[in-house]
């Protein structure tokens, strides 16, 4: 399955950095960057205290992949690094 790629991807650059309580792949997390699939596409938020903080809307599995970097870090070369990572991972696991 294709999602599914996307998200272990995704799971294995994070993990590299970041703890797992800090992001959540499928749905809502207590402080921490979550990444949730709708059934119109996908959308990215901090979860606190049961809200949704910061939430942006994607189309697709890909744009929210990198868009859930894009929370971590708001430094280019950091979030450059990540995406090209994140693109090499998903071959690799394909």
């Amino acid at each position: 399955m294709e999602t599914r790629k996307y998200l272990e991807a995704l799971d294995e650059i994070l993990s590299k950095r970041y703890s797992r309580k800090m992001y959540h792949i499928g749905g809502y997390q207590e402080s921490a960057v979550c990444l949730q699939s709708q059934s119109n596409g996908w959308i990215v938020y901090y979860g606190e205290r049961g809200n949704h903080y910061d939430e942006v809307f994607c189309n697709t599995v890909l744009s929210a992949c990198m868009e859930c970097i894009r929370k971590f870090t708001h430094r280019v070369e950091d979030i450059s690094a990540m995406e090209n990572e994140l693109l090499l991972a998903i071959t690799r696991v394909a």
